[in-house]
């Protein structure tokens, strides 16, 4: 039986996802792993191409024209330990003279493997290579190690992680999370952090296609927002919602960190990822009204845990109306996740 799957949802045509998933097949056959393509192009030449291509392959014609649900649809087909988030305008490939770090014996503290990630342009090439590790032994401070480490870049989403960790994550943002956005790939690796370290193995690259992130940062980033509904200026309180989200995915039952931990989490959560949204309000409060400016001084005078929690759950009513009720069904979703 496989270790590894490989978790492609693909909606692009032939022509544009036949590099990908022929790279990710290429790689399931040398290593043993399974590749599953939950495919909701509709596209009837990539079916017949793929289809029953290979015993490594299952390949899914889905119904689910939400990208989300094709995404669980992948994940929920997968029945191995350990799974490979892709997309499919990414390649991977193996290399030769590396032996593949041995999944079946990881210590129970590796929460996932990362690949050599190259980060790639078709204008440009590899732009970048990053083969860093998570190697904290307490979960906070993994936190504290992926912020000085990744430097704004999050392509260490695009590792192998264990089943049981990736699986009630991913389930509980898409079933609860308010808003299901892209923005939120920064707050489930560090959830996933908290979980155990990350290990480095240089027999796996993984080509990630920045596309165009490359040439319009600030104009991607604000389309994140527009397509689950929140007005732009949410870009404004991009490191506040990190935090939110990730002390909410820190309640899930499915996280194996005692309450001390837990509550160690929290306490980096709020010097790392709140203090610099205090810090944004404080330096820049013309980007803010001032009920905001008003709850964020509340919030950066406040001791006990709960209330900073209360009063930043509220804080996301003046972001868009309705948030704060969306929130809180999110908080109460979390502890059976």
């Amino acid at each position: 039986m496989p270790l590894l799957s490989i978790c492609m949802p693909s909606n692009r045509d032939l022509s544009r996802s036949r590099p990908s998933i022929e790279s990710a097949l290429a790689y399931a056959e040398r290593a043993g792993a399974q590749l599953i393509v939950s495919d909701n192009s509709g596209d009837p030449e990539k079916r017949t191409f793929f289809e029953g291509r290979s015993p490594n392959l299952r390949y899914i014609v889905s119904p689910d024209q939400d990208a989300s649900a094709n995404w669980m649809r992948a994940l929920a087909a997968a029945n191995t330990p350990f799974l490979l988030p892709m997309g499919d305008d990414d390649e991977i490939r193996f290399v030769d003279g590396h032996v593949p770090i041995d999944l079946a014996n990881l210590p129970d503290d590796v929460a996932g493997v990362r690949p050599t990630t190259e980060i790639w342009t078709a204008s440009g090439g590899v732009l970048k290579t990053e083969t860093f590790t998570i190697d904290a032994m307490a979960a906070d401070e993994r936190l504290a190690e992926y912020n000085r480490k990744a430097e704004g870049n999050n392509s260490v989403y695009y590792s192998i992680f264990r089943t049981k960790l990736l699986v009630p994550l991913m389930r509980l943002f898409v079933d609860s999370h308010p808003t299901n956005g892209g923005y939120c790939d920064w707050a489930i690796c560090l959830s996933l952090f908290t979980a155990g370290r990350m290990l480095h193995d240089p027999s796996l690259v993984y080509r990630y296609d920045l596309g165009r992130w490359a040439d319009n940062l600030d104009e991607m980033q604000a389309s994140q927002y527009r397509k689950v509904g929140l007005p732009e200026h949410t870009a404004d309180f991009f490191t506040f919602l990190m935090f939110l989200d990730l002390h909410i995915f820190s309640q899930r039952s499915s996280l194996p960190l005692p309450s001390e931990e837990r509550r160690r989490v929290f306490m980096m959560n709020c010097r790392v990822l709140l203090a610099d949204f205090l810090r944004q309000v404080r330096q820049s409060p013309e980007k803010y009204d001032e009920t905001v400016t008003y709850i964020a001084g509340l919030i950066a005078e406040e001791q006990d845990i709960d209330s900073i929690v209360q009063l930043s759950v509220l804080l996301t009513d003046f972001i868009q109306p309705g948030l704060k009720d969306r929130y809180i069904r999110f908080f109460q979703a979390a502890p059976n996740a």
